[in-house]
């Protein structure tokens, strides 16, 4: 038997990632090699640097092909909400007489939802059970082998702009690469992060990123609907660098000692060794305030768009915090949970050892490409 081995790419806002990963014992991915470079990253649906993108590719792969020596002719890309969108359709079908719901049913309610799409700037990424409707009004996400004379289907139809597939469709193609799968970055993170059991109602992911966040309302075994803000971490750094007067580089390191529990009289500060050699002290309250302001900024734009895209009244879902951008923060998701009025939870992948909420997406992707390769 082949070996279960997955290299998987993750184009993050402002870093790419890759990972070759094989899945071991007990719920652990063995990675035979893993490589992140930074790059000028996206906003607003757009590329920023669109010219530099295959060097940073290129770069990416012969990182990962120092440490990975074997041929690599398939890849698994995450596509980011940015470049996403989620359409829902209801579809039905009836049999001449009560019988096993089959595979090939749930098949044709998919080839059905498909012809509900008419963005021609769009491509299918997959189509995705919400819930399935049997006789009686029986909701199930597993109908196959259960008796029924009609099957009802909510699905869930994530769509990725086809000028995204055909930009790295390109690159791929010219450093070597024979296959690539496209994925829904927001759906294999939240298949990882949240039970079975807890999906049976709508769950909310945030995921805060550096340049970008993405909010999925997840059902079932599919997303509900999708959304996305260009806004982030990185949007904290500048906002301490600007207001504090040091460099982006000095801003990030002062950025991992906040502690945004803490309230500083006027002799507190947070001392700063900056790249030039000085050692600056910046007022604990002030670079405090600084954070705060940009994550009551993220928060007002979260429950904007909650307003908007919920489907249907959510006080009461779960909420899952991912990305780097708020939970490297200490103090972050207290003080982010407080601005939405609302509890907020890691989104953990159960990965042993890798179980942090900026590690969500790309294990999302890799877990998803392990058991597609199954």
């Amino acid at each position: 038997m082949a070996e279960n081995i997955v290299t998987v790419v993750e184009i993050g806002s402002s870093k790419l990632s890759c990972v070759v990963a094989q899945k071991g014992v007990n719920g652990i991915f063995n990675i035979k090699a893993r490589s992140q470079v930074e790059y000028a990253g996206f906003l607003e649906g757009d590329f920023i640097e669109h010219s530099l993108l295959e060097d940073a590719v290129r770069t990416l792969f012969a990182d990962i092909q120092s440490v990975y020596k074997k041929k690599i002719q398939k890849i698994y890309v995450g596509v980011p909400s940015e470049f996403s969108k989620v359409i829902t359709a209801k579809e039905q079908i009836s049999f001449k007489f009560k019988r096993c719901v089959r595979k090939s049913d749930l098949d044709m309610l998919s080839a059905e939802a498909s012809k509900d799409v008419t963005d021609d700037e769009m491509e299918i990424l997959s189509i995705n059970p919400i819930f399935f409707e049997l006789d009686d009004s029986r909701k199930t996400n597993q109908p196959v082998g259960l008796k029924a004379s009609k099957i009802l289907a909510e699905l869930s139809i994530i769509l990725a702009q086809k000028s995204f597939i055909q930009t790295f469709n390109k690159i791929f193609t010219r450093i070597g690469i024979e296959q690539v799968e496209y994925l829904s970055e927001a759906l294999c993170e939240a298949m990882l992060i949240i039970e079975k059991e807890e999906r049976e109602r709508t769950c909310i992911v945030i995921d805060v990123g550096a340049r970008s966040t993405s909010i999925a309302f997840v059902k079932g075994d599919g997303l509900s609907s999708l959304t996305s803000f260009s806004m982030g971490g990185s949007y904290i750094t500048s906002d301490l660098a600007e207001a504090c007067e040091i460099t982006y580089n000095d801003a990030r390191n002062l950025k991992k000692q906040i502690v945004l529990s803490l309230r500083g009289g006027d002799n507190d500060f947070y001392e700063l060794a900056t790249l030039g050699g000085r050692v600056v002290k910046i007022p604990l309250s002030f670079a405090n305030e600084v954070v705060m302001y940009r994550l009551k900024v993220i928060a007002e734009t979260f429950n904007e768009c909650i307003r908007l895209f919920a489907k249907e009244h959510v006080p009461y879902y779960p909420i899952y915090l991912c990305g780097a951008g708020v939970s490297k923060i200490r103090g972050g998701k207290d003080f982010f949970a407080k601005c939405i009025g609302r509890n907020v939870s890691y989104g953990l992948p159960p990965i042993p050892a890798m179980d942090k909420p900026e590690n969500a997406s790309l294990l999302g992707l890799v877990n998803a490409a392990l058991e597609e390769n199954t």
